[in-house]
């Protein structure tokens, strides 16, 4: 039986491919604002994104799990570094 059949990685065509959305409204915490990143078939938030907070410009990049924010993150305003965040 020829097993490098099995071992074969998934085409293109076969990957499921992420989705993702651009400027959409969402709230976090009780906070409104906009992201724009992967999302998953709920349309939560997963995956690499960012939210800009609809108040004050500053703006979260990370990653996210189900809606929430998780693993590494950093928050920005006006471009400069406000500073780094872990998530459990």
């Amino acid at each position: 039986m020829d097993s490098s059949k099995n071992n074969q990685r998934p085409t293109e065509e076969q990957r499921p491919r992420s989705l993702s959305v651009e400027n959409s409204d969402y709230t976090i915490a009780g906070i409104k604002g906009k992201y724009t990143g992967e999302i998953n078939q709920e349309g939560k938030p997963h995956g690499s994104g960012s939210f800009v907070r609809e108040h004050g410009g500053i703006t979260y990049v990370g990653e996210w799990r189900d809606g929430g924010r998780v693993r590494e993150g950093a928050y920005y305003n006006g471009g400069r570094l406000l500073g780094n965040v872990v998530w459990e």
